[in-house]
């Protein structure tokens, strides 16, 4: 803990976020702007994709539009489909659609779809690998003379059946009809077509092209009439090939049958024509050996997922995401990361009818995010190890300044701890010009200010008492005259001049210096304060400046054990002396008296001067008090009163008392 608390743990635990912090934001950042443009270069390929497809659409719906309303005008389609000869009317319409479809082939795949064009069908040709093309059509008008319709069943007998187009009728009740049989009779058609399902043109020798058959289950209970006000388009799924092993979506162009006199709905015949993939091929091969990672694209469409990109495994995976956020959010255009096999991929979707009354269809773009993940991991890496080198530096850099910082900062605090124990002769090395070597040198000075301070406390302990310096101290150097009640102690030697007459001066210094500590260390241990010495006389206070409660007895304790301690001194000293001491009790003045230049504290008063007298009279080895002294000390000493005596500068007679046990 005490680590913590040092100022270099506080420098790393400070810096240390920071870098941290810097190095989070700094690959925050990065995976963002990194993941932004991933993003960004991914929608250009969906807007692009699907500013390609709408395209196509309005152009088909442009050049299909008109004709299969002329198609459903035709008085003996109308007529046929008045009295439900369906099969009149299905034999009138589909030579006439097959050549639409064959057209619009032609005009939409590479090379016509001819020979070595691509069909979006395996890369086979629309009339077979190594087939001639047919020939031009010259006339195509719906509706035309027989030899055009026979020149485009010819035609459309050479499709395959990802290129057949799906044909059907619809009653007035949203029921697919069963299809018109080709020759009125047979299954079996010139060129091997046959209709299986209902309205589904198909080839004997590749398979079948179904659609599911019954009543057009997204009707929900509503009337067809009732949504098909105007040609519309839809999407649906078909199944064609072996086994129905491949599934494609039609783009339905879904018109009304009308009476025209009276308007009323008889029914709808629907024409779709397959969705190319040539564009979903080519995106997929074009981004399928980038850095970034394949684009796989698809259709969704009846809840399922028709691609030839996307594997067969994953679609229904995708489907239901799609699906399901469409139910939850009602957008018609939506991006989203999901889990597909452990793998995280990105799914961005568009409703390719938003506004129309049949089931929903979306173009779907599907990439894997393995490259974008495995590019942030490095990124997180080469970041993470830049953060930690980061990091490295900055502990090296912390302990280089630390120590630069802390060691100035620990010659302070000892230098503090010295001070504190009273050693003001410490001074720290000056080894920096900054405002550390400030630092250092303030202190440095006021390590000399605190060491002169500490002399003129000792001269000041010196010329006056503790209590007195410290009361000083406190006081701003003044203490103010008061009235207090006090026991002046004065003690004198008997015979001093006469004992220091033929002694040397230093002999005589050294003699009273001797006296005087001794007496000196009794008056502090009864809580006396000495106020002064003249020569030979030493004179203590009890209650002045400050009082125990008990003075005049401490005084009198203070008396008797000078006169012991003088008495051991006599054992040891080269000279021996006897001392008289005066006690006296009462109020007297007491404060700093003298000049601007030079103080002393003393007290001033009649009991002050009766003290002195008292010690001038005592005999060596005596104690003489005066009655207010003797009065609070009497059950600490007897004592014997003194004859009443006239005393120098005392008016008025007095009556001492002396000790005479203890």
């Amino acid at each position: 803990m005490k680590w913590f608390s040092s100022f270099r743990a506080r420098l790393i635990l400070t810096v240390f976020p920071v870098v941290a912090g810097i190095t989070i934001a700094t690959l925050v950042l990065a995976e963002w702007k990194f993941m932004a443009t991933y993003r960004r270069l991914f929608e250009e390929q969906f807007e692009s994709q699907i500013t390609t497809f709408s395209a196509a659409k309005k152009k088909r719906s442009e050049a299909l539009s008109s004709k299969l309303d002329e198609i459903a005008k035709q008085p003996a389609v109308l007529e046929a489909v008045t009295k439900k000869d369906f099969a009149t009317a299905g034999q009138i319409m589909r030579p006439q659609l097959e050549a639409l479809a064959v057209e619009r082939l032609q005009t939409e795949l590479p090379n016509g779809g001819f020979a070595g064009g691509q069909t979006g069908n395996g890369g086979r040709s629309l009339f077979g690998g190594g087939q001639r093309p047919p020939l031009p059509f010259g006339q195509r008008v719906v509706g035309g003379e027989d030899k055009d319709r026979s020149n485009a069943a010819k035609l459309a007998s050479r499709l395959s059946p990802a290129q057949l187009p799906f044909i059907g009728l619809i009653d007035a009740e949203g029921n697919f009809l069963s299809p018109p049989k080709k020759n009125g009779a047979n299954d079996k058609a010139p060129n091997g077509l046959k209709t299986m399902a209902p309205g589904l043109m198909v080839e004997d020798e590749s398979g079948e092209v179904r659609r599911r058959a019954g009543k057009m289950q997204w009707l929900s209970g509503r009337k067809l009439e009732d949504i098909l006000k105007e040609q519309e388009v839809g999407y649906l799924r078909v199944e064609y090939g072996d086994n129905n092993q491949s599934e494609q979506v039609r783009e339905v162009f879904i018109t009304p049958l009308r009476d025209p006199n009276s308007g009323k709905f008889l029914g709808a015949f629907l024409f779709g024509l397959p969705l190319q993939v040539l564009a979903e091929r080519l995106l997929y091969e074009q981004t399928k050996k980038s850095d970034l990672g394949q684009i796989m694209s698809g259709v969704w469409v009846e809840e399922a997922l028709v691609s030839s990109t996307i594997p067969k495994e994953q679609r229904d995976i995708v489907a239901g995401h799609i699906a399901d956020s469409i139910q939850r959010t009602h957008k018609n255009q939506r991006d989203m990361t999901v889990l597909i096999n452990g793998v995280r991929h990105q799914i961005y979707y568009r409703i390719l009818n938003p506004d129309s009354p049949f089931p929903l269809a979306a173009q779907v773009n599907l990439y894997p995010l393995v490259a974008m993940d495995n590019e942030l991991n490095e990124l997180r890496r080469d970041v993470g190890g830049l953060g930690f080198v980061s990091l490295l530096l900055a502990l090296i850099a912390v302990l280089y300044i630390s120590r630069g910082l802390s060691g100035p900062i620990s010659d302070i605090v000892s230098g503090t701890h010295q001070i504190e124990q009273g050693n003001y002769e410490v001074r720290v090395p000056v080894r920096r010009q900054d405002e550390l070597g400030k630092l250092a040198t303030s202190f440095n000075e006021m390590a000399a200010g605190l060491a002169l301070q500490e002399k003129y406390r000792s001269v000041l302990n010196a010329v006056a008492d503790r209590t007195v310096a410290e009361q000083l101290i406190s006081q701003s150097g003044t203490l103010g005259g008061e009235m207090r009640h006090v026991t002046m102690l004065f003690c004198d030697i008997r015979g001093f001049t006469a004992i220091t007459e033929n002694m040397p001066p230093a002999d005589v210094i050294e003699l009273l210096n001797e006296h005087m500590t001794a007496l000196t260390e009794v008056a502090y241990q009864h809580g006396g304060i000495v106020d002064k010495f003249v020569g030979d006389l030493i004179m203590v206070l009890f209650g002045a400046p400050t009082t125990t409660g008990a003075d005049a007895l401490s005084a009198v304790q203070c008396a008797l054990s000078m006169l012991n301690v003088r008495r051991t001194l006599n054992q040891t000293s080269k000279h021996s002396m006897e001392v008289g001491i005066g006690l006296a009790t009462g109020h007297v003045v007491a404060g700093c008296m003298g000049s601007d230049q030079r103080l002393s504290y003393t007290v001033l008063g009649h009991r002050v001067n009766l003290a002195s007298r008292f010690c001038s009279i005592a005999q060596p080895g005596e104690i003489v008090m005066d009655a207010e002294t003797y009065a609070e000390a009497q059950e600490l000493i007897q004592a014997e009163p003194m004859p009443p005596m006239q005393l120098k500068g005392i008016s008025e007679p007095v009556h001492p008392w002396r000790v005479v046990a203890a």
